[in-house]
């Protein structure tokens, strides 16, 4: 019987093999490091082109202990990304910019220190941030944008309002915001948003053709004049609360209510005719800038002639209106706020959650609006 013979490697053979196993195994272990890597920075939510910038960078142990920032995320797929600025980056919020990188990068350079740059940031956009670094370096900023309602738009508004009116930082942005460091009517945006917590006065016009998708009648029985309208949800809201008056012996009664903009224009050139009209900006809106239009307000009265502030009624409606989501809409002693002499009877109709919330605050709509609404 034959032996076959075995085959015997060299040690030649022997040491390429040895070598392309050392190679195949090193492969191995950097594809699967590779793999786990990847899946690490990818679990804290970071994104492919975020994570291609972490390795070329070396950057891989600080994002680790890092751990997931939103603004890291972002800044780390832009093409203005600067390592020497990588902990800057993650003090900032992750704002809504073409290229928050560039952003960031630019403020920084201009001399604003972490707090600040957040700070302007959160407060501006592309268009606001570009004219504020066109002027000289702020050394007050913060006594503005120390309030997060501050808009970067207004920066050079605030410092000279607050140079003119002397009045506090808090006042001036909230001031500013609301446009009183203009002339009434001169400076006003069109109103786009008609819900609920719609902000119209001297600054904030309604369109000439709006009207509320769900007005609906009042109840004669709840109305001092016939045809009274309201929105669905302020109408049960007055309904309900005129009611709960009633079983304290008072008398809710709506005196007007939705006014259309033909409607409001009558009444505002009557009082014009009869005034003129500084006296009429004082008692009545001009067309299309008042809250009637809305179908959100109501002249309340509990008779024909009566002083609606000299009544049980009226004392009642100043403890319980909030309950029911309305609110004095013009108070007393606010005239250089709203524009508007004190309206004992006229209420607006907010929701309960922000007429509760204004309840122990002595801010009128207008400044309870910039300050907590307007985003």
């Amino acid at each position: 019987m034959t032996r076959k013979k075995r085959m015997r490697l060299s040690k030649k053979g022997i040491g390429i093999l040895t070598f392309l196993v050392v190679i195949v195994v090193a492969v191995g272990i950097f594809v699967g490091w590779n793999f786990v890597e990847t899946n690490t920075y990818a679990s804290l939510g970071y994104s492919k082109e975020a994570i291609q910038t972490i390795r070329k960078e070396h950057l891989g142990d600080q994002i680790k202990e890092i751990g997931e920032n939103a603004t890291l995320n972002t800044v780390l797929k832009s093409a203005a990304f600067q390592k020497d600025n990588f902990d800057f980056y993650q003090k900032i919020g992750n704002y809504t910019y073409t290229d928050l990188a560039d952003a960031i990068n630019r403020v920084k350079d201009k001399g604003y220190n972490e707090e600040e740059a957040d700070a302007i940031l959160r407060s501006g956009d592309d268009a606001s941030l570009t004219h504020f670094l066109s002027l000289d370096y702020q050394q007050e900023v913060m006594d503005f944008l120390q309030f997060d309602y501050a808009k970067l738009e207004n920066m050079e508004r605030y410092y000279d309002y607050q140079q003119r009116e002397l009045t506090s930082d808090e006042d001036t942005v909230t001031y500013v915001n609301i446009g009183l460091d203009k002339d009434f009517y001169t400076d006003y945006e069109v109103i786009h948003d008609y819900s609920v917590t719609v902000l119209a006065n001297k600054y904030n016009q309604l369109s000439e053709n709006y009207v509320p998708d769900d007005l609906v009648d009042i109840p004669e029985e709840y109305c001092l004049n016939p045809d009274q309208k309201m929105t669905v949800e302020a109408r049960d809201a007055f309904i309900e609360m005129a009611k709960k008056a009633k079983e304290d012996g008072l008398n809710l009664q709506i005196r007007s209510s939705y006014r259309t903009y033909e409607d409001q224009e009558a009444i505002y050139n009557d009082y014009k005719e009869m005034y003129g009209e500084r006296r009429a900006d004082s008692i009545a809106a001009r067309p299309g800038f008042s809250e009637h239009q809305t179908g959100l307000v109501i002249d309340i009265a509990t008779s024909q002639t009566s002083i609606f502030s000299q009544t049980e009624e009226y004392r009642w409606m100043k403890d319980h209106a909030y309950l029911y989501g309305f609110i004095q809409r013009y108070p007393e002693g606010k005239s250089d706020i709203t524009g508007y002499n004190n309206e004992a009877w006229h209420y607006r109709y907010v929701g309960v959650d922000i007429a509760t919330a204004m309840r122990d605050t002595d801010l009128t709509y207008d400044e309870y609006y910039v300050r907590y609404l307007d985003k």
